[in-house]
């Protein structure tokens, strides 16, 4: 699953997932890269790369490295007897059990908490559904379920029938939309 990242029109990054199966665990590879440019000045950049390990519906464990904009942080996460077990720059804590704000994963609309990959902290959000929509992915109209994020993260985000996500818009910090776009 690959995104091109859009903003003002213009391509600024990409997002891509690999999944594989490994001795009945799902294996997820993230990768993300983002760079805005304001006069051939690059004045933003964003990477993350990483894993996660599930077993079914539940995360065994996570490790991403994230550089946003010089801010870098490692996450390492691991589910043991119902908690959560992060390590955040070698600073590790104990949490409930949560989902992941990874968003390739519908959370459950009672969701009040996730976990950001970005910095490993527990962050709040409030997950609304907005209904079923008509909309144009890879030039053919599809029916998506539209999610809205508030809260701490605010995303809206899309998924086809078979809740693969295959649309983001996020507001950047300067108020610009970006969008993520299914290849």
């Amino acid at each position: 699953m690959t995104f091109d990242i859009i903003r003002h029109g213009e391509t600024i990054g990409g997002h891509s997932l690999v999944f594989a199966r490994r001795g009945g665990l799902t294996e997820v590879r993230i990768d993300i890269s983002v760079k805005v440019t304001v006069f051939n000045l690059t004045a933003y950049r964003f990477e993350q790369h990483g894993t996660e390990i599930w077993d079914g519906n539940r995360l065994k464990t996570l490790n991403i490295f994230s550089d946003d904009d010089g801010n870098k942080t490692t996450v390492t996460a691991e589910l043991a007897q119902g908690k959560l077990r992060t390590t955040v720059n070698g600073k590790t804590s104990i949490h409930p059990e949560m989902p992941l704000a990874t968003l390739w994963r519908m959370v459950p609309p009672t969701t009040r908490v996730v976990l950001d990959p970005t910095d490993g902290n527990p962050t709040s959000i409030s997950a609304t559904d907005a209904g079923w929509e008509t909309i144009t992915i890879r030039g053919k109209p599809i029916r998506a379920r539209h999610w809205v994020w508030d809260g701490e993260l605010k995303r809206d985000l899309w998924y086809d029938a078979a809740d693969a996500l295959v649309q983001v818009r996020v507001i950047g910090d300067d108020g610009s939309e970006i969008n993520y776009v299914l290849k």
